[in-house]
């Protein structure tokens, strides 16, 4: 391993419940038709603005309707991190080990389906700067497609100049599991903090590197070797 890419949302920030609330509410705001929420949390985590838009609302949306829809819900998810400040933290751990890869000098970045807007309020919030350069970081730009096609591991590899085999990801979504799996990812290491998903990890062969449940247990996995 010379190199870790991060995942974000629901692996270094446990906001799965915030996007989920935003969504519901953007979802049954313009959908014409009646959506289960089952429906809605399977196709949503891991996905980009645009395609999770054109499969729920319409496949035919301009890309300036896209752009005012996305604007909506990123806008109205930032408010509801801001009114949950009890839920505004960092994974459990995630600070101490990123700490440890910065004292050995180890690149690291962050490759996430969400939006700049969105990863600037990060850095804003968590102050991620001070392990992380903002221009490595790969987000949703609209040039290539969302997880888990493998394009945004892919990136997030070449910004730290080593190939996919050299790196590490840890995720905690299917979709960006199977991305990292398509890859071609040296190590993939799941995070899955509320113990709902390891069968269906262990059973599709996701997570090879390990399942954790925060990153006191990431840090016992890997840092004390």
């Amino acid at each position: 391993m010379k190199g870790v890419i991060f995942d974000f949302n629901g692996t270094m920030f446990l906001d799965s419940h915030l996007h989920e609330q935003a969504w519901f509410h953007m979802i049954r705001k313009y959908a014409a038709a009646t959506i289960t929420d089952e429906e809605i949390f399977t196709n949503i985590h891991g996905r980009t603005n645009s395609e999770i838009l054109r499969h729920f609302i319409n496949k035919d949306l301009t890309q300036k309707d896209i752009r005012k829809l996305s604007d909506e819900k990123e806008g109205l998810y930032r408010e509801l991190c801001l009114k949950n400040e009890k839920d505004l933290v960092l994974t459990k751990g995630l600070v101490e080990t990123l700490d440890h890869l910065k004292s050995q000098c180890m690149p690291r970045t962050i490759a996430t389906a969400t939006v700049k807007e969105n990863v600037a309020f990060y850095f804003d919030v968590f102050k991620l700067d001070r392990w992380f350069d903002f221009e490595t970081v790969t987000f949703d730009n609209g040039t290539f497609p969302g997880k888990p096609a493998p394009d945004i591991f892919l990136i997030a590899a070449k910004k730290l100049g080593l190939q996919p085999n050299e790196c590490l990801v840890i995720e905690d979504a299917f979709s960006g599991l199977t991305a990292a799996k398509k890859a071609g990812i040296g190590t993939i290491i799941a995070i899955d903090p509320f113990g709902k998903n390891r069968e269906a990890f262990e059973q599709n062969e996701l997570g090879s590197g390990g399942i954790i449940q925060d990153f006191t247990a990431f840090q016992e996995l890997l840092l004390v070797k």
